[in-house]
C-alpha cells in the first residue's frame, strides 16, 4: 500500500511539473530577442521564407515575430544587370537606428541573398549580447515556477545546493565588429567589338577596337583602342588616296539600370597615302575626337554581357586632301559611330562582405 501510494504521488508530481516546465520553455522563448520583419525582394531572389531559413539556421532559433517592438526592413531590387540590397533597422519607436546597402556586380540574386540574411544574423546576435535580460528573467522565472510546484506537490522538500566548483561564466565582452562603411571595390572587365563610322571619310569606315574598364555601382571609367580599316577614294581617272585612323579613348560613364551616359575623347593619328598619281606622297597628322556615348547593356550571364552603342563626336582637327593641287575632300565637323561590344567582368568581393565574415568568424571562436 505504501509502495502504491508513492507511486500515485509521484504520477502527481510530474503531472503537474510538467506543465510547468513547458511555460517556462515558453517564456524562455518569449524572452528572447526578436525582430519584426519586412521583406521586399526582386523576381529570381529568395522569398521570404528561403530568407528567414537563412537566418535560423545561423542563429538557432526563430528570431522572427509579428508583434516584436524593433523592425528590420529587408529589400532586394533589380539595378541592372544586377541587383541591389539594402537592410534598415527600427528601434521600438519607430525610429531609423541604422542601414546598410549590399552592391552586387553579378546576375546571381541567391549569392547577395545569402550574403544579407548572413550580416542580418550577425546584427541580431549582436544585439541579444547587448540586451540579455529578458532571456535572463524568463530563465529565472522558469527556475522558480518549478521550484515551487516541486515543493507544493513532494512531501518533504529537497534542498540542491550547486556544487561549489561549478562558477557562473562570465559573459565575454564581444569585439566591435562596427566598421566605417567601405566602397564597393571596382569590377574589372575587358572586351572587343566593332563598329561603323560616319563623316570620318568618304564613306562609312568600319573599325574594330579593344577596351578595359573599371566599373563601380553606378559609374565607370573606360580604355580603350580603336584601328580603323583603310579605306580608298578615286577620282574618275583612277587617281586617288587611301586613309586610315588609329586612336586611343578614354570615357568616364554613369549607370542606370541597363543605360549608360558617356562623356569620351578620342586621340591619335590619320594616316593619308595617294594612290595612283605621279607624285605620290604619304602623310599623317593629329586627330582629336570630344563627343558623347549612348549604351545599353544586356547581361548573358554573371560574367558575360553583350553591350550596343551609338557616339555623337566633333572634329576639333579637320584634315583636307588635295590632289594635283586640286582639294578633294576635308573632313566633315561631326561624326558618328554605331557599335556592338562584347566584354566580360571579374567582380571582386565587397570590402564590407570581407568585414561581415571576418567579424562572424570571430564570433564563433
Amino acid at each position: 500500500m505504501i509502495v502504491r501510494a508513492m507511486s500515485c504521488l509521484a504520477c502527481v508530481a510530474a503531472g503537474v511539473c510538467l506543465p510547468a516546465v513547458a511555460q517556462g520553455e515558453s517564456q524562455a522563448d518569449a524572452g528572447a530577442f526578436a525582430v519584426a520583419l519586412e521583406y521586399s525582394a526582386a523576381p529570381g531572389c529568395p522569398d521570404v521564407n528561403d530568407f528567414k531559413a537563412i537566418v535560423v539556421g545561423r542563429l538557432g532559433y526563430d528570431a522572427f515575430r509579428g508583434d516584436a517592438r524593433e523592425r528590420v526592413l529587408v529589400e532586394i531590387a533589380a539595378h541592372g544587370g544586377s541587383f541591389e540590397g539594402h537592410i534598415e533597422r527600427r528601434n521600438a519607436e519607430g525610429r531609423w537606428a541604422g542601414d546598410r546597402t549590399f552592391p552586387s556586380r553579378s546576375d546571381d540574386c541567391d549569392d547577395l541573398g545569402r550574403a544579407m540574411a548572413f550580416a542580418l544574423a550577425l546584427q541580431i546576435q549582436l544585439s541579444a549580447s547587448a540586451s540579455p535580460g529578458a532571456t535572463k528573467i524568463a530563465v529565472a522565472s522558469e527556475t522558480r515556477n518549478t521550484s515551487e510546484t516541486m515543493a507544493s506537490s513532494m512531501p518533504v522538500p529537497l534542498a540542491t545546493t550547486p556544487p561549489s566548483n561549478v562558477q557562473e561564466k562570465a559573459p565575454t565582452p564581444s569585439k566591435d565588429t562596427t566598421s566605417p562603411h567601405l566602397a564597393p571595390r571596382p569590377t574589372f572587365a575587358i572586351g572587343a567589338g566593332g563598329s561603323l563610322g560616319f563623316g570620318l571619310s568618304t564613306q562609312v569606315v568600319p573599325s574594330a577596337r579593344g577596351f578595359g574598364s573599371l566599373e563601380w555601382q553606378q559609374s565607370s571609367l573606360e580604355l580603350a583602342t580603336e584601328i580603323a580599316w583603310p579605306t580608298t577614294t578615286r577620282r574618275e581617272d583612277g587617281a586617288g588616296f587611301s586613309q586610315q585612323l588609329l586612336l586611343v579613348g578614354v570615357a568616364g560613364c554613369g549607370a542606370l539600370q541597363r543605360w549608360s551616359a558617356c562623356l569620351l575623347a578620342k586621340a591619335g593619328e590619320i594616316r593619308i597615302v595617294g594612290k595612283n598619281v605621279d607624285n605620290p606622297r604619304s602623310l599623317s597628322g593629329p586627330i582629336l575626337e570630344p563627343g558623347l556615348r549612348l549604351a545599353v547593356l544586356q547581361q548573358l550571364g554573371r560574367y558575360l554581357y553583350v553591350a550596343a552603342r551609338v557616339e555623337g563626336l566633333v572634329n576639333v582637327t579637320r584634315w583636307r586632301v588635295t590632289l594635283d593641287q586640286n582639294l578633294v575632300w576635308t573632313a566633315d565637323r561631326f561624326a558618328a559611330t554605331i557599335g556592338l561590344d562584347m566584354g566580360v567582368r571579374f567582380p571582386q568581393a565587397n570590402r564590407s562582405e570581407d568585414a561581415i565574415a571576418q567579424a562572424a568568424g570571430e564570433r564563433d571562436e
